[in-house]
């Protein structure tokens, strides 16, 4: 490695060290004996569980040369959380021509009549598991944010057995789950994230039980249907709910769960549903909305990345990511677009509780907006499909979501055809919910288009397609910063502001790098203080309620937290100090949403 090589990794191993003080509160009181032990499945929940975090042997090894699995062991790695990140106990950049491998002992009590399965919330990217010296993936899986379970009842022997796991993470080629992971970290893309990334879990079942379940709702008719995934043989599964004739929809201000226990054999499952309908609609004077259990409803939230100091993609607790939602609730948000990454599906579960409204989007791979056909956004096509179909399956039964957002900014989409194809597919294999346009670029739904050779700032939305021939999104969605703006009220599909904002401002003492320049959208002039901050802030949302009543349908600003150099969020990366006051945010949305609802009426 010579030359502007070697400058470039010590560069990037410079600006992973100059964060690795930064830790949040929750971090801090991160053991391996304490981390991560909630039940990792809030929807379907067993009592015969057994939590495999914490503390595992591991070591790192070169892809060309290793002979098999390794004989000796560099330390401890603390499981779930990156080996880039502090709370793994390591803080090491993995390579792409590295293997990096876990190793662990886990006791077992095999029974007749049972299979034991073991669960990997999230591992990124490819994982390949051994029991002893056999592999038990069939085929190694692929995924780097979406759980995957195997069945190792016949690989393992009363007592104890060596698990291993040997992970290999290329990050930037072809991955489809790549999310804002970067072997460069600047700007909006941060420290790659490898390896274990989510709780790893055993339990026990019957060889007759229930592998999976959806739930679907119906307000109008008050009637609940499940729709159980069975492993082995026939027969029904008993459901009991408390689910009453009188039973209240599951909105933001009262997110209204109830609950039900699943008998299938000897298999008891206990999970939970909100009673809940999302849909565009027009409202009294024509203009298409949003619509929230047959009541229109303006969607005002943030673009949320999940991102964290300590632990990277991986939260550092429950009580950390409890303290990110109740946040945003307390500044009067109804909504959170999750930004191109699949979080741990507690979060999901502490949405539902909670009471907030989410845009889910599907974690996007490389590939610049400038060359949306290039061969290799096009190759991972079948990849991207395959992750887009997974994490609606795994998500399908939480209603705080009410959309999908399969494209965001150009980033992976394959052209006018495969788009077209990807959007088509969400919206029928779900129809429970709502598809986002793509996000800000390559609108060839007949809504934003950026043909080859424009600026950014001359976008104007096309004419839709003519009347009969599909729009398969239900959204037209515009990104400007600072903006706000939105494109004109439309016939097909709702205006939606998918991003905005992003007002700068470092806080002293709560920066990820202070020797190297941060920013936010726009710079920093007019928000270096908090009373600049504060004023620009709500200039925005005045802009936003003008907005609204002319139609808008929903805004995302930019962003709930600053995310290593990038400083435009509500929060500080730390989450140590909370830039603006909530009270005086709460009354600027309030009264966002108030105007929407009346110019509806």
């Amino acid at each position: 490695m010579k030359g502007k090589t070697m400058m470039l990794a010590l560069a990037m191993v410079a600006a992973h060290v100059a964060g690795a003080a930064m830790m949040t509160t929750w971090g801090e009181k991160v053991t391996s004996d304490n981390c991560w032990r909630e039940y990792p499945r809030p929807q379907m929940v067993r009592d015969n569980w057994t939590c495999l975090n914490g503390d595992w042997d591991y070591q790192v090894t070169n892809v060309t040369n290793t002979p098999g699995r390794p004989s000796t062991w560099a330390g401890k790695i603390r499981v779930p959380f990156a080996v880039e990140s502090q709370l793994s106990g390591v803080g090491r950049l993995l390579e792409p021509d590295e293997f990096l491998w876990y190793t662990r002992a886990i006791t077992c009590a095999p029974r007749p009549g049972h299979r034991i399965l073991l669960h990997f919330e999230a591992v990124d990217f490819r994982a390949m598991v051994f029991i002893g010296h056999r592999e038990v993936t069939e085929v190694p899986h692929e995924s780097g944010q979406l759980p995957f379970t195997l069945d190792i009842t016949d690989y393992v022997i009363a007592g104890d057995n060596m698990l291993t796991v040997c992970v290999w993470d290329p990050t930037e080629d072809f991955v489809n789950s790549r999310g804002k992971q970067s072997f460069t970290p600047k700007g909006c893309f941060y420290t790659r994230s490898s390896g274990i990334v989510g709780s790893v879990w055993m339990e026990t079942v019957p060889e007759k039980h229930i592998r999976s379940y959806k739930v679907y709702t119906d307000i109008d008719k008050g009637t609940v249907r499940f729709d159980f995934d069975k492993v082995e043989g026939a027969g029904e599964v008993k459901v009991t709910t408390d689910l009453p004739k009188d039973f209240v929809c599951w909105t933001p201000e009262n997110p209204k769960l109830y609950t039900f226990t699943a008998t299938y054999g000897e298999d008891v499952v206990k999970g939970y549903f909100g009673m809940r309908k999302i849909e565009k609609r027009k409202d009294a004077k024509g203009v298409l909305r949003f619509f929230l259990n047959n009541k229109p409803v303006f969607l005002m939230g943030t673009l949320d990345q999940g991102w964290w100091p300590d632990g990277l993609l991986t939260p550092p607790s429950e009580e950390a990511m409890v303290f990110d939602i109740q946040t945003l609730k307390d500044c009067g948000y109804n909504m959170m677009r999750k930004h191109i990454k699949v979080e741990p599906r507690r979060y999901y579960y502490l949405c539902d509780k909670m009471g907030l409204l989410l845009i889910q989007d599907l974690p996007s791979g490389s590939g610049s907006w400038k060359d949306p056909m290039s061969a290799k956004t096009v190759a991972r096509y079948g990849l991207q499909r395959a992750e887009m179909k997974g994490m609606m399956d795994l998500l399908f039964n939480s209603p705080a979501i009410v959309m999908w957002n399969p494209y965001n900014e150009g980033w992976s989409q394959p052209g006018e055809f495969l788009t077209h194809a990807m959007l088509d597919f969400t919206r029928n294999y779900d129809k429970t919910r709502l598809v986002n346009g793509p996000s800000g670029c390559w609108d060839w739904e007949g809504g934003e288009l950026l043909p080859e050779g424009w600026a950014r700032d001359k976008r104007v939305p096309t004419q839709h397609k003519p009347e009969g021939v599909c729009e398969a999104a239900d959204t037209v969605d515009y990104h400007l910063y600072r903006g706000p703006t939105m494109f004109p009220v439309n016939s097909r599909r709702i205006s939606f502001l998918g991003e905005f904002g992003g007002l700068g401002h470092p806080v002293a003492e709560h920066l990820w790098n202070a020797t190297t320049k941060n920013w936010g959208y726009g710079g920093t002039e007019d928000t270096k203080t908090r009373e600049g901050l504060e004023r620009t802030y709500l200039g925005l949302m005045e802009k936003v309620a003008d907005l609204a009543a002319q139609g808008l349908g929903g805004a995302v600003y930019t962003q709930t937290t600053d995310v290593e150099i990038e400083i435009n969020g509500l929060l500080t990366y730390d989450r140590k100090v909370l830039k603006y006051n909530p009270k005086v945010l709460k009354e600027a949305h309030a009264r966002i949403l108030q105007r929407a609802v009346e110019a509806a009426r």
